[in-house]
């Protein structure tokens, strides 16, 4: 039997992606990164970015800690039962974010046969001078993995949205190395100018972040565990390992099987069962346990 390639496998579904009961509404529905986009963005409303399209109820802010797929895809349901491929109103969208825009359009993508995958770090094109927490697509364009935005419209970014430039969409252990090196202040790595949620433990969760979405665990924005808890302590050994989880996160295909050790095999890094999950919704931490 012949090895699984990175293409194989991030063309197939995880847990997370896999949309169960709810496959029936992807009939019909293209396999085009431009079309998905548009898609997505008609059926998902950014709970902070787009409150001034619709003021939710507090009732619905509950709806950002949905984890996976079918969960989403029946609340979408639930709030206009048209096909996907029609623009709900602000009202009649999911309440999500970046990570939900990014899970619909890979769970789109992998039903296709297209390998893809969700990648976290920091967008450099919302606020100068700051990057700020994000997660999108990479999928596999025929020849080469390319880094789409299904969030935001074209017209308001002077670079391609679907094919987001590496100096742009800053992966989280890329952010790790420009921090080290002194490229890059760390402070200027968070949730933006003003919130006080920043800093190096901020980037070692997106690189843990990151490698699960290597490893096809899609994880929430707010999910934490290992080196990316706020009171994180690191040793120079546990910086070595960071170093290494940084390099490996950004060799594509080449790092593939080193990627998939470090979060099976490497105490340190791997997703324990239960983690804590800070919820929006609740304002508090919380404890989550996959099924």
């Amino acid at each position: 039997m012949s090895e699984m390639t990175p293409q194989m496998y991030y063309a197939i579904h995880s847990r997370i992606t896999a949309p169960g009961d709810q496959s029936d509404v992807y009939a019909g529905l293209p396999g085009e990164i431009g079309a998905i986009s548009q898609i997505v963005q008609g059926l998902v409303l950014h709970y902070m970015a787009d409150r001034n399209l619709y003021d939710y109820p507090r009732e619905r802010a509950g709806e950002i800690d949905t984890r996976y797929v079918p969960d989403i895809l029946r609340r979408i349901r639930e709030l206009d039962g048209r096909p996907l491929s029609e623009n709900r109103p602000p009202s009649k969208r999911f309440i999500g974010c970046c990570r939900d825009f990014t899970v619909l359009a890979v769970s789109m993508l992998r039903q296709h046969g297209i390998p893809a995958r969700a990648r976290h770090g920091f967008a450099a094109y919302f606020v100068p001078d700051h990057y700020i927490d994000h997660a999108v697509v990479e999928f596999w364009n025929g020849s080469a993995w390319q880094l789409a935005d299904t969030e935001i419209s074209q017209q308001h970014f002077p670079f391609n949205v679907l094919n987001v430039p590496r100096d742009q969409f800053i992966v989280g252990g890329k952010a790790w190395q420009m921090c080290r090196s002194g490229q890059a202040d760390p402070e200027r790595f968070g949730l933006g100018p003003g919130v006080p949620v920043h800093g190096w433990w901020f980037i070692q969760g997106r690189m843990l972040q990151d490698l699960a979405a290597l490893n096809k665990h899609e994880m929430l924005c707010w999910d934490e565990w290992s080196y990316g808890m706020e009171d994180a302590v690191l040793t120079d050994d546990d910086r070595a390992l960071l170093d290494h989880l940084a390099e490996v996160t950004q060799q594509g295909d080449v790092g593939f099987a080193e990627v998939q050790r470090l979060f099976g095999d490497e105490p340190r890094l791997k997703l324990p069962n239960p983690f804590m999950s800070f919820s929006p919704a609740q304002e508090r931490l919380i404890s989550i346990t996959l099924r």
